[in-house]
Order: C-alpha cells, then sequence, then structure tokens
C-alpha cells in the first residue's frame, strides 16, 4: 500500500469527483471530509486498491506557532478518516503515522464516525479498532446524535413527532412563515447576520463567517450536495439552518434563529430540511450533536422530531515524535492562558 498526499489547491477536477463517489459510497462517510469544505492549507491522504480510493482523509494541519516554526505541527481529520472496511482503516492508520513521522509531525488526531458497538455512552466504552491498542489515546468522551429513519412517508415521519413540534410547525404555516433555499449572495449575508446576533446574545464564539460563507457558496452550487435554507416570517429573514449529505445520509450542521417568540422559525425550518434530505435520496437525517436526558435546550427541541440515538467514538490521539509534542503541549498551554 502507498498512500497519496495531496494539497488541497492541488486537487484536479477528476480527483475530487473520485473523492466525492468514494466518501458517497462509505456509511461512514461525512461532509466535513470533503475537500470542499477544507480550509487552504489542507491536506487529503488517500490510498488506492486496483486504482480505486478505498481509503481517504481529510486533515487540517495545526501550527501553534504559524509557519514562522514549520517544525512544529499536527494532523487534524474531523470525521475522518474514512473506511467502512475496518482492517483497511487500521493498516493505512499505520501506514500514515509512518509517513507523518518521516514528515516530523508532533500527533495525529482522528475522529471517524464510527458508532460505538456497545449500546451506551459511558466514556470507557470504545471501538474495536482503538480497544487496547496502547498507540491510540482517547481525547475526550463518545458523543450521542440523533438518526432519523426517512423511509417511512412524510405523515408517518410527522406523525411521529413531539405534539409540541408539530404545533409549533403548523402555528408557523399558519402565521404564513416561509422556507426556501438560499440562492443568492443578500440571503446568505442575511442569514450570517442571524448566526452573528444569535452568537452574541448567547455569548458564544461564533465559527469564522468567512469559512461559512465559502462553505454556504459550495452548498447552493452544487447538485444535492446540501443547501442554506432562510425561514421568513413577515418578509424578514428569522433564522435557517445549514444541511449538508453524504451517501444517503444528510446531517443538520448548523442553525441560526433570531431572539423574538413572535418569528419562531426553527421547527419548520428543521421539517422543512428534513423533506429535503427525504427528496434527494436520504435515507437517514441526523440531527449532530445531542445531550440524552436533557431537558431543555438544543437537545430537547431536536429530541421532538423522534430519531434513534447513536453513540460515535470519541476522537483518539496518536503521539507521532515524543519530543515535538511535549512542546507542542507547552506552547499550547500557554496559549491558551493568553
Amino acid at each position: 500500500m502507498t498512500l497519496e498526499s495531496v494539497s488541497i489547491d492541488q486537487i484536479s477536477p477528476v480527483l475530487l469527483v473520485e473523492i466525492q463517489d468514494f466518501l458517497d459510497s462509505q456509511n461512514t462517510g461525512h461532509p466535513f471530509q470533503f475537500p470542499q469544505w477544507q480550509d487552504p492549507g489542507s491536506r487529503i491522504m488517500l490510498l488506492r486498491q486496483n486504482g480505486r480510493i478505498s481509503w481517504q482523509g481529510a486533515f487540517g494541519v495545526q501550527r501553534p506557532l504559524g509557519r514562522t516554526f514549520p517544525w512544529l505541527r499536527a494532523l487534524i481529520a474531523n470525521r475522518g478518516p474514512v473506511c467502512d472496511d475496518l482492517g483497511l482503516w487500521e493498516a493505512a492508520a499505520e501506514e500514515l503515522a509512518e509517513k507523518i513521522r518521516e514528515e516530523s509531525f508532533a500527533y495525529l488526531d482522528v475522529f471517524p464516525e464510527w458508532i460505538l458497538q456497545a449500546d451506551c455512552d459511558h466514556p470507557s466504552c470504545d471501538h474495536p479498532s482503538f480497544a487496547n491498542r496502547v498507540k491510540w489515546h482517547c481525547m475526550g468522551k463518545s458523543r450521542a446524535s440523533l438518526r432519523l429513519d426517512l423511509n417511512a412517508s412524510e405523515e408517518e415521519i410527522f406523525a411521529n413527532f413531539r405534539k409540541t413540534t408539530r404545533y409549533e410547525i403548523r402555528r408557523a404555516e399558519r402565521l404564513g412563515t416561509a422556507v426556501s433555499a438560499a440562492s443568492s449572495d443578500q440571503e446568505i449575508e442575511e442569514f450570517l447576520r442571524v448566526y452573528e446576533r444569535m452568537a452574541a446574545w448567547k455569548g458564544f464564539i461564533p465559527n469564522p463567517i468567512d469559512n461559512l460563507r465559502r462553505i454556504i457558496h459550495w452548498l447552493i452550487t452544487s447538485e444535492s450536495r446540501g443547501t442554506l435554507l432562510i425561514g421568513r416570517a413577515g418578509g424578514i429573514v428569522h433564522g435557517g439552518a445549514i444541511i449538508a449529505r453524504s451517501g444517503r445520509r444528510c446531517w443538520y450542521i448548523l442553525g441560526a434563529n433570531d431572539r423574538d417568540d413572535g418569528a419562531t422559525v426553527g421547527h419548520i425550518v428543521q421539517w422543512k430540511g428534513i423533506l429535503w434530505a427525504k427528496a434527494h435520496g436520504c435515507t437517514e437525517y441526523d440531527f449532530g450533536g445531542y445531550t440524552p436526558g436533557a431537558t431543555s435546550g438544543p437537545a430537547w427541541f431536536k429530541e421532538g422530531f423522534g430519531g434513534k440515538v447513536v453513540h460515535l467514538v470519541a476522537p483518539h490521539r496518536r503521539m507521532i515524535e515524543r519530543k515535538r509534542y511535549k512542546i507542542f503541549r507547552i506552547v499550547t498551554g500557554i496559549s491558551s492562558w493568553m
């Protein structure tokens, strides 16, 4: 096996199609692994068998001291690498570790979209590809998500929503709330302003706006990769949601709503997202991060749409070069206090 390494800005149109087709063929594929999702400077690692891609990872390069100190860096794969064949995944990961050792990386972080074999959310639960492997270290707890089966009819799916969820959707319809797929720069900017306002009143740091703008542009110009749904009340944008697809699964990526109880659009936007996924051939809708047992907040909102709880493997780290890794930890520790 020989791993290929390609910078994001060097991917040819032919290779881009190959990668998209591969990710769509894997049950563990995720939109975050598409090259179009990556920041500049990221790298694609892939392995072929009989000329076809059989393992792929999109990796961001973390440089705590910037390009001034190029020798201090790490590779991070968010929702990857991707390969449904666990034996092949492990073999490719070993080759990757050796490859980046030669390039003097400090460590490697992976976060594949693997469902835990054990039906529990206890942090000790692990995946067989990591369990009892001393080279990999768990970097947190497993995460949970809600996945809604879309094989039923629209009427059956809607009937299984929580009563209050159905009420909020019907209420929005009665009030004339309109939901549509964004198709212009103006609509994108209106949504991003709602998102920034929400971040301000909820007190969290928003995702980089330029990155969101770039990703939304990709989604709305692709044939069926995803969309930005815009919710309007009285002709004014009050919220929306970014959704994206890989294979036959669609993910709710990010949503935003104005702090206006009289113009709530969250429920009806989510319902339209589910309908978009179903219309584009998806058989599952993933609501993203979820906290089992929550009685308020985003988890309670998502639970109103039903779905099955799945527990996914925690991120794992592999130290590549001990000295660089220690320096990396010291530098990032100092940075967190500045």
